[in-house]
């Protein structure tokens, strides 16, 4: 069991990580949850049979991330409550460079879209592997892929007009 193990996190923990960063835009939580996913494989070893495949380990991660909104929307709350009953007024984070810009254009999208372009460009999962975890065709998974690209693009486009107008 524990070669099994090994031969799994060897193969899946960068595409795990890396799925967890694209969510949570942040490494520390990142790590955390990529090594959540592998503790609860790890756990479940004995109890699941499906529990060393990758289906199985975005599952678990997609529930983890679930979790972790959760939490920063609660905190978010507390410290809007806070700012409010302070009097403080409010910040905006903006972008510096070229990749987070963009990584917030994605974060701005649909969830199923937003997905589809993580593992598609950034986990670099192949068709096959994204019609297995989403339950779907290679062909379906082509055209929402397409889609969700076009709708990216418009974004760009927007953002950069949006840019254009308020440069000096």
């Amino acid at each position: 069991m524990k070669r099994e193990f090994d031969a799994l996190f060897r193969t899946y923990y960068s595409v795990i990580s890396t799925a967890a960063y694209n969510r949570l835009n942040d490494l520390n939580d990142a790590e955390d949850v990529a090594s959540a996913v592998f503790s609860a494989a790890w756990r479940r070893r004995h109890e699941e049979e499906d529990t060393f495949t990758l289906p199985w380990l975005y599952s678990t991660l997609r529930n983890l991330v679930g979790n972790e909104y959760r939490r920063r929307t609660r905190t978010l709350r507390r410290v809007e409550r806070l700012v409010g009953e302070a009097g403080a007024g409010s910040s905006t984070h903006v972008a510096n460079d070229e990749h987070e810009g963009l990584r917030s254009l994605i974060a701005s999208m649909e969830p199923a879209d937003r997905e589809l372009i993580w593992m598609a460009y950034w986990e670099e999962l192949t068709r096959e592997e994204m019609a297995v975890l989403l339950g779907c065709s290679e062909g379906a998974v082509r055209v929402r892929l397409l889609r969700a690209r076009k709708k990216l693009s418009a974004l760009m486009r927007s953002a950069q007009a949006v840019e254009g107008v308020n440069r000096p």
